[in-house]
């Protein structure tokens, strides 16, 4: 252990660096805590290592701007132009509504987003309070309906860090950050455009009332699932990939949850659970704010994850992020699941 960098002493052992020590909360909330781990009874979320209100993880939150950010322009400049487009970048709605029903502004969103360069999925879900974080504004009244778009990675190059190179993964990751948040406002634009009230969100937009989360509408949306790794799985992007959102009173038809088979396989895969350096992924859900779900241990994860300036590790080494893999992997679970459930419903066998 040093002063600027911890030390893995071992599997899942790892010992965070003495200035990190000192930023962690040295009484409760810790980050287990703010998270609702243990807790039955369901809440929103408090804003943990971001969110633009103070919280007992502030200071690690700015050591991580200082320590990962400041000295790699290119990371700052991502964070500084997109700043700038959440102040900037959207554009005047026009006067007059366009005139069509949610069927006919679906399609026309669904054919804006396939050709847009940086949405290579789309979902829609109503907006929902609990996706607000606490002390947040409701802004379902405002916008009804929350549109999630994302963008795969570039898995040559997020791999890396599977050797140790963070540095290179960890442009990767704001790359995305950047590129899927130009897709979200660039989609609040076109809906502007026909007069409906838009605006689009990055993963690194932190707007005061306005901050929500990003996996549950996903998931609602029917863009993936919940994976063992706290991230998503997608049966088009596998892990590998970034969301941003964009709200809007525009009228739209929902898309709907999807099983594809990620809870089936989780249950059995250990992959990210092994090679977590410090070991913040269990092998099995926990209750957190009433719901019993997947779950990243918060105080084990976040040190080792600003130490490298972002990790990742469980992503980039989930079996599903592999180029190509993941629409036969869902197809393998889910004729599985067909076979057990089939299984189930004919009960045992008997003998004349």
């Amino acid at each position: 252990m040093g002063i600027f960098s911890g030390k893995i002493r071992g599997h899942h052992d790892y010992d965070p660096a003495l200035i990190t020590k000192w930023f962690i909360p040295k009484q409760k909330p810790y980050g287990n805590d703010y998270n609702g781990l243990g807790e039955t009874v369901k809440r929103r979320p408090g804003p943990l290592m971001h969110g633009p209100d103070n919280h007992p993880w502030k200071g690690m939150m700015v050591w991580l701007l200082i320590k990962g950010k400041v000295p790699n322009p290119p990371i700052w400049f991502v964070e500084v132009r997109g700043m700038i487009r959440d102040k900037f970048g959207h554009k005047p709605i026009a006067p007059a509504k366009a005139k069509g029903t949610a069927e006919e502004f679906k399609k026309g969103l669904e054919e804006f987003a396939e050709a847009h360069p940086f949405i290579h999925q789309m979902g829609v879900t109503r907006m929902k309070e609990s996706y607000m974080f606490a002390g947040q504004n409701d802004l379902s009244k405002e916008y009804p309906w929350v549109i999630s778009v994302a963008q795969r990675m570039e898995y040559d190059v997020l791999v890396k860090n599977l050797e140790g190179e963070f540095k290179r993964s960890g442009a990767i990751i704001h790359k995305g950050y950047e590129e899927t948040h130009v897709g979200a406002v660039d989609v609040a634009n076109w809906i502007r455009a026909k007069g409906y009230k838009a605006k689009g969100y990055g993963g690194t937009s932190i707007i005061k009332g306005e901050w929500h989360t990003m996996i549950p509408p996903a998931i609602d949306g029917g863009i993936g699932q919940l994976a063992k790794n706290g991230s998503m799985i997608s049966d088009k992007l596998g892990s590998a990939f970034r969301l941003s959102t964009t709200l809007t009173d525009m009228p739209l038809i929902t898309d709907e949850p999807r099983e594809i088979g990620v809870d089936e396989f989780c249950m059995s895969c250990k992959k990210c659970h092994t090679d977590c350096p410090p070991g913040a992924i269990g092998n099995e859900k926990q209750m957190v704010r009433g719901v019993e779900k997947w779950y990243v241990d918060f105080d084990v994860c976040m040190p080792y994850m600003l130490e490298q300036n972002g990790c990742a590790i469980c992503v980039s080494t989930c079996p599903w992020s592999r180029p190509g893999v993941a629409p036969g992997l869902s197809k393998k679970m889910l004729k599985k699941m067909a076979a057990a459930n089939k299984k189930t419903d004919e009960g045992p066998a008997t003998t004349a």
